[in-house]
């Protein structure tokens, strides 16, 4: 079973790095990132599983535990040196104003993405303290500037070329508690409950046809208000339920609600290319989520999940993905999301890292127009 197991793993696993092709890495606690982001009813992973389901910690050791920072990154479109290049601070929404006009000519023949995402906690006795942070700057060249650059961006750009480039970021800090409940009869029931700080981050700015022309700053988006970000604080509940027979082992289904009281951190983006109207950017969207796993004795494990059944945050995602502890201090892991991708991952020791074909980060949904 052991060797027929490991073989599966490694096929999938082949299978899994033959499919990527755009960079997302995870260094840091996040199991559940080389597994297609599966695995919100199993307990194999206290380091950051509270995050995806607060029930977990009812099924958690008691000792005090701290978890290794996790650390997310992706870039679409850009190189490293690019990212150096037209990268901003938290204040501009992540791009310099004064090099949008730069990247237009240089890089607006696509779109450009890049993120990052911070995370980590810490856990006793069925009580848990989290923090986490994400940012993602995106860039929605018009029809008219995608030609113009691809073709070697000579002579003057498109009298209707533009560039309008968008910026979301938000952390939170979760204080949560998670408790099993045992009933004769049927599977235990653990239940969990999250409450979180949140403070959310919006920017919007643009370059036309004259400032790429005269390598001149962007304009703030009418959104802006004159402001070159927008934040917005506010408070959440995030709530979970796993059935299982067992803590360590056998089958598990579980379900959570986040933001099932929702942070009030919305914003109005007005349309790229200036189309009129606007879309409402929520970072913080409710969304009910269910999965199911399965761990072995032989340390193999299973895990699937529909995430956002409803849609509320516009993240509707079947996720599928494995764990094969082959030693004591080595994993293999590999997944796939049907909106993210492929993912493949390795455990070494307390250390994960993890490979995937997309952002799958919580804001990858925020900007499509």
């Amino acid at each position: 079973m052991a060797f027929a197991t490991r073989s599966l793993c490694l096929a999938f696993a082949t299978l899994t790095l033959a499919g990527i092709g755009q960079a997302q890495i995870v260094i840091g606690s996040g199991r559940a990132s080389g597994m297609g982001r599966a695995g919100l009813a199993v307990p194999y992973d206290w380091n950051s599983s509270g995050r995806l389901n607060p029930a977990i910690y009812g099924l958690l050791p008691s000792q005090f535990r701290f978890s290794v920072p996790g650390l997310a990154y992706r870039f679409q479109g850009l190189s490293f040196n690019d990212l150096r290049t037209y990268s901003g601070n938290i204040n501009d929404g992540g791009l310099d104003p004064n090099q949008l006009s730069d990247l237009a000519r240089n890089l607006g023949d696509e779109n450009v993405e890049f993120g990052l995402g911070l995370s980590g906690s810490f856990f006793m006795s069925g009580f848990a303290l989290d923090f986490s942070g994400e940012g993602l700057a995106a860039t929605r060249p018009n029809a008219s500037l995608q030609a113009w650059s691809g073709s070697g961006a000579n002579g003057a750009p498109p009298a209707d070329a533009q560039l309008d480039a968008y910026g979301v970021a938000g952390y939170e800090t979760g204080f949560a508690y998670g408790r099993r409940i045992r009933m004769d009869g049927v599977p235990d029931a653990s239940l969990g409950v999250r409450v979180k700080l949140v403070k959310s981050y919006y920017t919007h700015q643009f370059v036309d046809s004259n400032a790429i022309a005269n390598n001149s700053g962007s304009t703030l988006g009418s959104e802006m208000g004159g402001n070159q970000v927008l934040s917005r604080d506010s408070a959440g509940v995030d709530l979970g339920i796993i059935l299982s027979s067992s803590k360590t082992e056998g089958f598990f289904a579980g379900a959570t609600i986040d933001n099932f009281i929702t942070p009030e951190t919305s914003f109005a983006a007005t349309l790229p290319n200036n189309v009129v109207g606007t879309k409402i950017i929520r970072p913080y969207a409710r969304m009910v989520n269910a999965g199911v796993g399965y761990l072995t004795p032989d340390r193999f494990m299973v895990a699937a999940d529909v995430y956002d059944i409803f849609n509320g945050g516009g993240a509707k995602e079947f996720r599928s993905g494995f764990e094969y502890l082959m030693t004591d201090w080595f994993a293999l892991r590999g997944g796939y999301a049907s909106r993210s991708g492929f993912t493949m991952g390795v455990g070494l020791g307390d250390i994960n890292l993890a490979y995937s074909t997309q952002y799958p980060g919580q804001f990858n949904y925020a900007f499509r127009f």
